[in-house]
């Protein structure tokens, strides 16, 4: 276990119907991290300031039902808090809606996905900085992962300047992946869905689907995911 806690920012929650089947965010992650992380959760969503960054070893950015495209006073908190953790140097791994808020922090925009929902289970590929970055040790160029999307990282307004970087991509996102500086990393894909979590999502939101059936049938665990979180763990969380 790490010597130090790490935070979960919690950013949102599950849809009721998920939540009831399948629990909150943090157990979720409680199920990838096992006994290697001392887990404290805070919900960013209330509108308070959490502990400064230099009081955790590392911090995980949730998902969330919110999007930066309708901005909240609590998303420039989070912003901010993320911004002071860069610049000391604790550990941040953004996922899905805290890889949008990384995107943003490092002057990029998020915007609606014009290719609609991606849902369910998909493949992403590597770029050659994601080859080269130890979030993906031991990972095959192109694996599957887990996604419950339907804003992107506009790859357009990612400046190299500013210290970002493209690590994975697919044909739905050209931003599936991203690296800020040596100590921030962000994955629209979810490491802790389950192939379980990932249909209810495709449930929760058949409505909303051109074909929710196929989405449900593809659904699978991955275990990718859960080795892009250990890797986290182990080259900046258990270093930092």
């Amino acid at each position: 276990m790490s010597r130090h806690p790490v935070l979960l920012y919690v950013l949102g929650h599950p849809p009721d119907p998920v939540a009831a089947a399948h629990g909150p965010f943090r157990r979720w992650f409680e199920r990838i991290a096992g006994d290697t992380l001392d887990l404290r959760v805070f919900d960013g969503t209330t509108g308070a300031v959490p502990a400064s960054p230099e009081e955790f070893a590392g911090a995980v950015l949730t998902g969330s039902p919110a999007s930066m495209t309708e901005p909240e006073p609590w998303m420039e908190i989070a912003v901010e808090w993320l911004r002071h953790a860069a610049h000391v140097g604790t550990p941040v791994l953004g996922v899905c809606f805290g890889h949008q808020l990384i995107g943003a922090a490092y002057g990029g925009s998020v915007i609606k996905n014009p290719c609609g929902w991606e849902m369910s289970t998909h493949a992403v590929e590597l770029t050659e900085d994601g080859r080269a970055d130890l979030l993906f040790e031991g990972l095959d160029h192109r694996f599957d992962v887990n996604l419950s999307h339907a804003d992107i990282v506009d790859a357009d307004t990612l400046a190299p300047a500013n210290g970002i970087r493209v690590l994975a991509r697919n044909p739905m996102s050209e931003v599936q992946a991203l690296a800020a500086g040596d100590s921030i990393r962000g994955v629209q894909f979810h490491p802790e869905f389950t192939g379980a979590i990932a249909r209810s999502y495709v449930e929760h939101r058949r409505d909303r689907l051109a074909d929710p059936d196929a989405m449900a049938a593809r659904a699978r665990d991955c275990p990718a995911g859960a080795a892009v979180f250990a890797n986290f763990t182990k080259h900046w969380i258990q270093r930092a």
